[in-house]
């Protein structure tokens, strides 16, 4: 592995920290300890999916009296889409939901640039599938590292693929 400059180290999030992906080794190498940009992407695009494809506990509970818990990590996740038709969709409403859940939950995304878009997916629509792009920037150094995600729900399933990328 090429040496990483001061500036160039990121430490990876604490679930990465914490998880023992050699349990056989007592000592980690330094390759584990600092990550890349490209292994950063990776993360960050792992923990949105997680994040997207976790149902909110204010699906099933009203969390009206209880706004901090509608804030903490109780309330991970967003809204039931299972069986959910493409025609019942307010999709500048679930932009918007998505949008709050990134911001609430994944701070690596810098919170003034994120931006959500959807479109109606045309290869799928027997399939009852919407399609949002994910932009933002991630904190980064030396300088922030741009992010596009390409993220398709199932409505059928309620299932969210988010990968890399637009295409």
């Amino acid at each position: 592995m090429a040496e990483l400059t001061t500036q160039e180290r990121l430490q990876p999030s604490l679930l990465d920290r914490l998880t023992d992906d050699e349990p056989g080794k007592l000592e980690e190498s330094r390759e584990k300890r600092v990550i890349s940009a490209m292994r950063l992407r990776d993360c960050v695009t792992r923990d949105v999916s997680w994040l997207l494809n976790c149902v909110s506990l204010d699906v099933s509970v009203d969390l009206d009296d209880y706004p901090e818990v509608a804030r903490s990590v109780l309330n991970f996740g967003i809204p039931d889409l299972t069986g959910v038709s493409l025609s019942g969709i307010n999709s500048e409403t679930l932009q918007r939901q998505i949008k709050d859940v990134i911001l609430a939950f994944e701070p690596r995304l810098t919170a003034s640039t994120l931006r959500i878009s959807a479109n109606a997916n045309q290869k799928r629509m027997d399939r009852q599938a919407l399609r949002f792009s994910i932009e933002s920037e991630m904190w980064a150094q030396p300088i922030p590292l741009n992010l596009y995600l390409k993220t398709e729900v199932d409505l059928e399933t309620g299932n969210f693929k988010v990968s890399e990328g637009f295409g």
